[in-house]
């Protein structure tokens, strides 16, 4: 018999490359699978619609009227947010999910063919904001059952390739937006994304495994989760960090243009998006590297030193900020995911589904004040305020994530 090294050196005899233990044994739990191709197909057209109506009414209107159907939309899916999320604690969140599908497929086509034939501009606004309200809550539903289709040891791995899933979308969905709508047509890219949301619908209404959440019972404090006073502190500092990594954006952009390098804007902000993917995987295959002491507290500091970086290297070059940026999108995924997950710790019984939905609406809102403010107070002084805001919301996080009351997780009964 031939010595193991001869062994090893044989032709065609290569070691399998093997994932983490942490990956592995999330995707070995049924369900999982078909859970991540609903993550992808669900964000998707998430990505792809601001552009789309930018560039579809733009041409017919004018590219201010679709900056503000944009913004209709956007504010009637954030102000609605909460109250499909308190109906789907309610009621089965299968028939929030197809009523809401149906009312959607009808605003969106109505909104189409209303601009395709330059129909009156305040109609479109109007259809805009329904379209907005009657979004089916995909999203919202997705992270309630992640936790209970992965469980509580692997609902950091989970969350993690959720993140990362966020990160493709983002990189992937405007681009072939952008495509659709000058290269083909608005109608097409119209369809594809009435196309995927029904796709995600069906996919999530397919789970067969996957119990629904705990419904509330009775009327319920009026408040809902926002009752729970360390829920309220995530809600803030998710609002404050989505508002963070929007300035960032802006910031990238403005400097770029007003430095003639405006071929790096898409190369940073996607390099952003990488180093998000690659912190967010990187954080999955360890998840219990932060497991003891204050997860956010730490991951909010490391996304403040990378603030730190990008500052320093903003006064180089573009070419020194663009390899900053990998590493100051490092804690991007992983933050976004320790608060939803925070979140869902700290959801009071009965609540789950519209504590996610708090959280979308508030993600929603930050992303629009950190976009006005970085505007605002200008290049430098935007970059010298997110690591200090950063702070703040680390040290109102510090140690937030409380035990989890018996009853706040989803039952099979």
């Amino acid at each position: 018999m031939p010595p193991p090294e001869t062994q090893a050196a044989r032709p065609g005899r290569r070691k399998r490359l093997r994932l983490p233990a942490g990956y592995r044994e999330l995707l070995a739990v049924p369900g999982v699978s078909r859970m991540l191709i609903a993550a992808l197909v669900s964000k998707l057209p998430v990505t792809m619609v601001s552009l789309s109506l930018l560039l579809y009414l733009g041409p017919r209107y004018s590219y201010a009227t679709g900056g503000l159907a944009v913004s209709c939309m956007a504010i009637g899916q954030g102000l609605s947010a909460p109250i499909r999320g308190r109906l789907m604690d309610r009621y089965p969140y299968r028939l929030i999910l197809v009523v809401c599908l149906l009312f959607y497929v009808v605003a969106l086509g109505s909104l189409t063919a209303v601009a395709a034939d330059r129909g009156p501009a305040p109609l479109v606004l109007a259809l805009a904001a329904v379209s907005g309200v009657t979004a089916p809550p995909v999203g919202i539903i997705m992270r309630t059952l992640w936790r209970v289709l992965a469980g509580e040891q692997r609902l950091v791995t989970a969350m993690a390739l959720d993140a990362a899933t966020s990160d493709v979308v983002q990189i992937t969905g405007p681009a072939l937006a952008a495509w659709l709508c000058l290269s083909v047509s608005g109608e097409v890219a119209f369809g594809l994304y009435g196309a995927l949301t029904m796709v995600a619908v069906l996919l999530v209404l397919s789970f067969p495994n996957v119990p629904p959440p705990v419904r509330r019972r009775g009327g319920g404090h009026w408040a809902g989760p926002l009752r729970s006073a360390p829920l309220r502190r995530v809600l803030i500092a998710n609002a404050a960090f989505s508002a963070m990594i929007t300035a960032i954006d802006v910031v990238i952009s403005v400097l770029n243009a007003e430095r003639g390098t405006t071929g790096y804007i898409g190369i940073q902000i996607g390099a952003l998006s990488v180093g998000s993917i690659v912190g967010s995987l990187a954080l999955g295959a360890v998840p219990g590297l932060l497991a003891r002491g204050p997860k956010l507290s730490v991951l909010i500091g490391v996304f403040a030193s990378g603030v730190v970086l990008l500052a320093v290297t903003s006064q180089m070059s573009a070419l020194a900020m663009t390899l900053a940026c990998p590493i100051t999108g490092l804690a991007y995924g992983s933050t976004f995911g320790a608060l939803f997950t925070a979140g869902g710790d700290l959801a009071p019984e009965g609540t789950a589904a519209e504590t996610q939905a708090w959280l979308s609406s508030l993600t929603q809102a930050g992303a629009a004040v950190g976009a006005w403010a970085a505007t605002e107070v200008g290049n430098v002084t935007a970059l010298c305020a997110i690591p200090v805001i950063a702070v703040l919301s680390a040290v109102l996080t510090w140690n937030v994530r409380g035990p989890r009351p018996a009853g706040d997780l989803p039952t099979t009964s």
